[in-house]
Formats: structure tokens, C-alpha cells, sequence
């Protein structure tokens, strides 16, 4: 794998966090449904898992970051 410069990481911690954002909105359309079918409740479990990847990805490249200064 190469090697991200400092302004391909912040870019992609940004992405990541417009990606976390946008499933958060998901996951919370999802939890003020009356009612969720099966089919819901899984989406929601994947977005759920996705966000925190998503989370997850971000604290790496911060923690790469903060190595670089």
C-alpha cells in the first residue's frame, strides 16, 4: 500500500466523515419507524456496521495524521 500524503488523508477523513454523517441520518430514519420488517432491521444492522467502519477508518488515518506532524 502506498503511502498517503497529508492532504490525501484529510480528504479522505472528510469523505469518511460525510459517509458516517449520511448513515447516522439513515440509522435514525430507521429507529423513528413505528415498525420495522425484517428487511429494515437488517439495513439498519448494516448501516449501523458500515458507520462505525466508517468511524472506525477515521480514527486510523487520524491517528496517521497526527504521526506525520
Amino acid at each position: 500500500m502506498s503511502e498517503m500524503s497529508r492532504e490525501e488523508i484529510q480528504k479522505e477523513i472528510e469523505r469518511l466523515r460525510e459517509e458516517h454523517k449520511a448513515l447516522d441520518a439513515r440509522v435514525e430514519a430507521y429507529n423513528e419507524l413505528v415498525w420495522m420488517s425484517p428487511e429494515d432491521q437488517v439495513a439498519q444492522k448494516e448501516c449501523k456496521k458500515l458507520k462505525l467502519k466508517a468511524k472506525e477508518r477515521i480514527a486510523a488515518l487520524q491517528s496517521q495524521l497526527d504521526k506525520m506532524q
